[in-house]
């Protein structure tokens, strides 16, 4: 009685780590809300924001529309070159950094926290409660133009989703400290390209 008792510990403890350590996303909104010709029209860049965090709903339909899968196929809402996806995203809030895996969105929400550290300051110099990390995977595709170009699709459709969800955001080519977050995010080889702070406008 006593071991399982101690099992269930041990499971309990396990559990409450993951979940401390993760955020959940909830299965993104695909229809409704504003028209693309609405988005495209009231569409603008916003560099002053509110502290008010995102709520999980906006969080989830903003990364799946930037670049999430929309067919059985697995293929993405962003459209890449030869299909190589390797445009990846990370998530900067104020408790840590999150990695953003489309699969795992589909699957069970998972959204698997990555780092500790508040890197928010190091993306850019607009204060926003969270920063999109736009980062190409060389493995994946080793052609910097098609990186580059692939990298300005998942842009734009964090431009239009933002609006769409009432948000406002700008894409940053120029990265506060670009090595510090090639180090925080375990990045390697890769750099992250753009950096789109999100936001309720003030």
């Amino acid at each position: 009685m006593k071991k399982i008792w101690l099992l269930t510990v041990v499971i309990f403890a396990a559990v409450s780590v993951t979940a401390a350590k993760n955020r959940i996303l909830p299965p993104p909104q695909k229809s409704g809300g504003m028209s693309l010709q609405e988005a495209l029209n009231t569409r603008h860049t916003v560099r002053s924001f509110q502290t008010k965090e995102l709520t999980a709903q906006q969080l989830a339909d903003i990364l799946w529309c930037a670049n999430g899968i929309n067919r059985n196929n697995g293929k993405r809402t962003a459209p890449s070159a030869l299909d190589k996806r390797e445009v990846m995203i990370y998530v900067a809030l104020p408790d840590g950094v999150y990695f953003y895996d489309p699969e795992q969105h589909i699957k069970d929400g998972n959204l698997p926290k990555i780092s500790k550290t508040d890197v928010r300051k190091f993306c850019g110099r607009y204060d926003a409660p969270c920063y999109l990390i736009l980062v190409p995977d060389k493995t994946k595709q080793p052609r910097e133009i098609f990186a580059a170009i692939d990298t300005g699709y998942v842009s734009q459709n964090i431009y239009l989703a933002a609006q769409a969800n009432g948000l406002g955001t700008c894409a940053m080519g120029s990265i506060v400290d670009r090595n510090m977050l090639i180090r925080e995010l375990g990045l390697g080889e890769n750099v992250p390209l753009l950096v789109h702070p999100l936001g309720f406008a003030k």
